[in-house]
């Protein structure tokens, strides 16, 4: 007889298969991982977390089945395990069911992936991307990913000819020839569709080292499934760190957007439209959330919308259409070159439904001096669209159409006199129905905290305003962000519904929690100066005070837990350090001393006339790295001097790209930091220095780095500042450093494994951090202070 368990505790589950094994509801395992401080922690793979089986049944041991939830032939003692152990080896565990307000089949929703596609997509976002992309290339290997899936899911023909060449044997392939073919063929299905042909375009801006390292993405992308784009997109993006003109809507933010608009209409929607489109994920949505919509005989009629959006991103155009075509949607995509959308009559016809995620703070036009337009409820301040956007989305809106747009919160009660009277005029002419504050660190690409605001035709005016604070969903991963599970988005909509009448939702029986709500009546957001941000409308301070520690309380345990998973996975990584490295090996290979001067191009900041504290801004988009940003040999991700695009134009010598070293230049001497690729484009500060790394001058950056940190190398940095009369360190005396290089092999080994090290030491500095955090919280509940409460001595 085959022994059932006998690989017990070597797989990988995620919540939605905990769930389908215990016989519980996908939202019950969420409860106990919140409830529970011994539940098991998560490992992350590609963006998702996964639970190792054995410390999952472990767990499950030591919790009975509740009588009410018990089924047939269950008795008194059955635990959860028992319960997993039995499902797990008749191989009966159900499929969870999927409630009618989750993501139905398409594409993807990471929840509904098992941990094979993540693991692959994890290989193809490891040091593959690097090797085949090249340096800030980081779209365009996207887009080659996004291309060789759309073609192995849509166009067999033309993947086994990918196949084909990848696989022949013969000396005339080329990497060139393989990415053109790749792209060529995927513009031809593009084309055909109605979409730009742009993939080719992309695809030969890619400086792959090795014809092999393409043939291994297609062989890895020819394994996953068919709805792993999804994954591919979030892998990316986690990587890349994109800027806030750049990054994606998280896949949940864009359900919850798109499930906003349709339910407060009570029809299904024949169009949907984004003026600023990113990579489609807005507009996919729309047609998930409609065949969502459809499937649950929630609306009526069963067409779904016709897709249309503009972009001036070239680059993201292509992804954008792979996806809405992998959704079988039908869709018109235009590329914007100059401009913003309200300045063209376009789409041609109002539409039902608008989405979008616009750039904050920003504008696109760099020369403009005065704004120009029609506005019906006020002319946004110049220099600024954040008022534009939600505007122009209702000024293309069809009767009976809704638009949701993302704000930041800032705008909901800002001081600015144009924004206020545009508030002002929006609330008095009904249009705003519903505000949604979403918890902070969502989106990649900034941590600013943001509201959905859901607005209706002028046709269908309202008198109050419903505001829901969600701030409280979610759960915290890696590196901080912040991530909306399935079932937060239904608890959002769930609300959303009971509270404004448009479906019969019983809270009290719904698998997801209540989001806390109110409705807001015009002359009481007239006394609250026209403010649309929720927090100035849920409760009273004290109330307040007690919701954001009760919030801060959960975070900072969900980080603890968070890291010390991290902590442990990193453990595991290093611990076969001393094997994969051969020190004997290692130190007999030769060694050659060389300057600074020799390796590296060395540039210093740039003087206060061109840069200088005036031309700090405070909603200036390109972040300006000074020695206080530079700490344990890293260029910090939170930076608080920014300058205009327009002043970043000018000091083009100045500016940082992957792979540059800055060092203090005037200040406290330490450990110099290494530039990623999602910092390249920041600027210097005056006091600092960057080194650039000669092609051909036998040294790697990342050795160097390391190299440069030891503490001789900064205790030599410091004597030769010391010795002026303030810490200072000239150029001539920083090019003669002497650092010792041995072959580039060596040097690239030895980089590898020490940036591991780093990694794992950055992660136990972040958990103490977390814990100290945590250590407050606790001395706080336990004497009954309050982090509001008046000081007392």
């Amino acid at each position: 007889m085959k022994n059932t368990d006998e690989h017990e505790g070597t797989r990988l589950l995620t919540r939605m298969e905990i769930a389908g094994l215990a016989g519980v509801t996908r939202a019950a395992v969420t409860t106990w991982e919140r409830r529970a401080a011994d539940f098991p922690a998560p490992r992350r793979t590609s963006g998702q977390d996964y639970f190792l089986e054995t410390e999952v049944l472990g767990w499950l041991d030591g919790r009975r089945v509740p009588t009410n939830r018990r089924t047939k032939g269950e008795d008194e003692f059955i635990t959860y395990g028992v319960r997993a152990r039995r499902r797990r080896a008749s191989g009966s565990a159900p499929a969870q069911p999927q409630p009618a307000s989750l993501l139905p089949p398409g594409p993807g929703a990471r929840e509904d992936l098992g941990s094979r596609d993540a693991e692959i997509v994890g290989n193809l976002m490891g040091p593959l991307a690097e090797r085949v992309g090249g340096p800030d290339r980081e779209v365009a290997y996207l887009n080659l990913l996004a291309a060789l899936h759309f073609l192995h899911v849509t166009q067999p023909l033309s993947w086994k000819e990918v196949k084909d060449y990848a696989t022949f044997s013969g000396d005339r392939r080329s990497s060139s020839d393989l990415l053109r073919l790749v792209g060529s063929k995927t513009d031809k299905a593009l084309h055909a569709m109605g979409s730009l042909p742009e993939t080719r375009d992309a695809l030969v801006r890619l400086e792959p080292r090795r014809f092999e390292d393409i043939v291994e993405a297609v062989r890895l992308v020819g394994l996953l499934s068919p709805r792993a784009f999804q994954l591919i997109v979030e892998g990316y993006e986690e990587k890349a760190r994109l800027g806030s003109r750049e990054f994606f809507t998280p896949q949940p933010v864009a359900q919850l957007m798109a499930g906003l608009g349709l339910a407060a209409r009570n029809t299904s929607a024949t169009s949907a439209y984004d003026p600023y489109f990113r990579g489609g994920e807005l507009l996919g949505a729309a047609v998930d959330m409609s065949v969502r919509a459809v499937s649950g005989n929630a609306l009526d009629g069963a067409a779904l919308p016709r897709l249309l959006g503009q972009t001036p991103k070239r680059a993201t155009l292509p992804l954008a259409s792979m996806s809405l075509a992998l959704r079988e949607a039908r869709f018109a995509l235009q590329l914007r070159a100059g401009g913003r959308p309200w300045e063209r009559a376009w789409p041609p016809e109002p539409v039902d439904l608008v989405l979008t995620n616009p750039p904050f703070n920003m504008k696109d036009s760099l020369q403009e001096t005065t704004r120009t337009g029609t506005w019906r409820y006020g002319a946004p301040p110049v220099g600024n669209d954040n008022f534009a956007y939600p505007q122009y989305a209702l000024s293309v809106l069809a009767e009976g159409g809704r638009a949701a747009v993302v704000m930041p919160n800032k705008a909901g009660n800002s001081g600015n006199a144009a924004e206020e009277a545009i508030r002002r005029a929006m609330v008095e002419q009904g249009v705003v129905e519903c505000v949604v504050a979403l918890p902070d660190k969502l989106f990649s690409g900034t941590s600013v905290p943001v509201c959905v605001w859901l607005l209706r035709h002028p046709a269908d005016a309202g008198d109050d305003v419903l505001f829901l604070d969600a701030r409280d969903l979610g759960a915290v991963q890696r590196g901080g962000r912040r991530v909306l599970a399935g079932d937060d988005v239904r608890s959002v909509l769930d609300t959303y519904r009971a509270l404004s009448g448009r479906g019969a939702v019983d809270l009290r029986d719904s698998p997801a929690t209540a989001v806390p709500g109110t409705r807001v009546g015009r002359e009481a957001l007239h006394d609250a100066g026209y403010s649309l941000n929720p927090i100035d409308h849920m409760g009273g301070p004290a109330q307040r005070a007690i919701g954001q520690e009760s919030r801060a309380a959960e975070t900072a345990w969900t980080e603890v837990s968070s890291l010390t998973a991290r902590c442990r996975q990193m453990e595991e990584r290093t611990s076969q350090l001393q094997t994969r490295l051969n020190p004997d090996r290692v130190r007999r290979a030769p060694r050659r001393s060389a300057t600074l001067a020799e390796l590296c191009d060395i540039q210093l900041g740039p003087s206060h006339a061109l840069l200088a504290p005036k031309h700090r801004i405070p909603d200036g988009a390109v972040p300006v790295v000074s020695p206080k940003h530079i700490r344990d040999g890293r260029v910090s991700d939170t930076i608080d001097e920014r300058v205009s695009w327009e002043r970043a134009a000018r000091l083009v010598p100045y500016r940082l790209e992957a792979g540059d070293i800055v060092c203090v230049r005037a200040g406290a001497m330490g450990p110099p930091a290494m530039v990623t690729g999602s910092q390249a484009g920041w600027l210097m500060s005056s006091n600092v220095i960057r080194l650039r790394c000669r092609e051909g001058s036998g040294g790697l950056p990342d050795y160097l780095h390391a190299a440069l940190g030891l503490p001789e190398a900064v205790g030599w940095v410091r004597d030769r500042a010391a010795a002026t009369a303030a810490p200072f360190i000239t150029k001539a005396a920083l090019g003669r450093q002497e650092v010792l290089l041995p072959p580039l092999d060596v040097q690239a080994e030895i980089a590898a494994l020490l940036v591991l090290l780093q990694e794992r030491s950055a992660v136990h500095r972040e958990l103490s951090t977390a814990l100290t955090h945590a250590k407050g919280l606790v001395l706080r509940q336990l004497s009954g202070m309050s982090s509001s409460s008046p000081s007392t001595v």
